[in-house]
């Protein structure tokens, strides 16, 4: 019996890789902007900080896609990984040697943005090359990825809750500068995946955005990717917001509300890759899009702590059943000479209103109560699941290039070394 490609050494260095760099991020991910929230008393200086980061993510996006077709996506993955760790190293640094003004710190986030444009993409197109092309392995192993992703959301706010109360919150900085260097040390042992080189071309670009705008699928999905890139960087900076004016500015609430994040989405991703083979992929992001609005309507109540991460956990619960079929169908519906060139737009159309959301939010919670702020984008949250009951109530089974591959023959119990 052919052995599954979940269970390969090659995908699980790549899960692992994943896993280890998202534990120092996600610690960073708390670190830094409690560092600019308490030391400035700002949110709109902290959601500025979120803006420059992910800003040359939708601006560099399709560029980018050009680069991780010409080098392919194990080159630019550890490359991405080793810039990384000398550009998050250099914060502490700069601030030990009393050189870390504002701007220095934004110009910093910013370089680590323009690494995240090509890293992004590359992770994706580098999980398929382990995997293959089977719809059912790919959602699947897509789950698993996010399994590692969010599992590091629910260790890393809460080891650095109680680090930065300890160390401050800069010296988390050097575990996150390390978990890249790690990293990239996993991916090295990789082999490498053949291809011909591509010529740096715009038309190659052009013709991957015309893709996504042709194909009905992926156009909704982009759309409704656009939707929640909007809603959920202002509920994750919410986060912090809600420990600062709620919860008496505590630092280890603020790691619990994270943390909460992380593991109701480390939960969603183990029952995505469960049944991931038994329910069609439009479907299954139909019901994420569903739950995760039901519960985002709890969210704006005040409550205790416990309850209030409880919600949290259990709105993300319901995200990895969007994302995980969402990245399937981007990665098997293109010609794969394609895929590199319209992976980067699908991940435009989630980061392109990041920048502004952040930048918005920040203002938002300056004038408005946290409440108002959560009820609106349970709103939005509601109108991206309508859009996605939509597409499952009229699935397409034809892309612009021809038939989609059928998928795989329900089973009554997973394959062994499934997932």
């Amino acid at each position: 019996m052919q052995r599954s490609p979940l269970r390969s050494w090659q995908f699980r260095r790549v899960v692992a890789a994943e896993f280890i760099s998202s534990v120092g991020t996600q610690m960073t991910t708390l670190a830094l902007p409690w560092f600019v929230l308490t030391t400035s008393g700002s949110p709109a200086r902290m959601g500025l900080v979120f803006v420059i980061q992910i800003l040359p993510v939708p601006l560099l996006g399709m560029p980018a896609g050009l680069l991780v077709a010409r080098w392919g996506a194990r080159r630019v993955t550890i490359v991405g990984d080793l810039v990384d760790t000398v550009l998050t190293a250099s914060v502490p640094t700069l601030y030990l040697a009393g050189a870390l003004p504002f701007w220095a710190l934004l110009t910093v986030v910013a370089l680590v943005g323009c690494v995240a444009s090509g890293y992004l993409s590359a992770q994706r197109m580098l999980l398929t090359e382990t995997i293959g092309s089977d719809e059912g392995a790919v959602t699947a192993g897509n789950a698993m990825f996010e399994t590692a992703t969010s599992s590091a959301r629910l260790v890393g706010p809460a080891i650095a809750g109680f680090l930065i109360a300890g160390a401050g919150p800069l010296n988390v900085l050097w575990a996150d500068a390390a978990s890249f260097a790690v990293s990239a040390a996993l991916l090295t042992g990789l082999p490498r995946h053949e291809r011909t080189p591509e010529p740096l071309s715009a038309n190659r670009m052009a013709e991957g955005v015309r893709y996504l705008l042709r194909d009905r699928v992926l156009r909704t999905m982009a759309l409704a990717a656009l939707g929640y890139g909007t809603l959920m960087p202002v509920v994750l900076l919410a986060l912090p917001v809600m420990a600062r004016s709620r919860y008496d500015a505590n630092p280890h609430v603020a790691g619990w509300l994270l943390a909460a994040w992380g593991g109701g989405t480390a939960l969603g991703t183990v029952v995505v890759a469960r049944l991931a083979r038994r329910i069609p992929p439009t479907r299954f992001a139909a019901y994420g899009g569903v739950g995760a609005a039901i519960v985002l309507w709890l969210l704006p109540w005040h409550q205790p702590a416990a309850t209030a991460g409880l919600t949290v956990a259990a709105a993300c619960m319901f995200l990895p059943a969007v994302t995980a079929p969402a990245a399937a169908l981007l990665m098997l519906r293109p010609p794969e000479h394609l895929r590199p060139h319209v992976v980067p737009v699908f991940g435009a159309a989630v980061f392109v209103a990041s920048p502004i959301a952040y930048a918005v939010a920040g203002v938002l919670f300056e004038h408005l109560a946290v409440g108002t702020v959560l009820a609106a984008v349970a709103a939005g949250a509601t109108l991206c699941a309508l859009l996605l009951l939509n597409l499952a109530r009229h699935p397409e089974t034809t892309s612009p290039g021809g038939p989609v591959a059928a998928p795989p023959p329900v089973r009554a119990t997973p394959p062994p070394g499934g997932p």
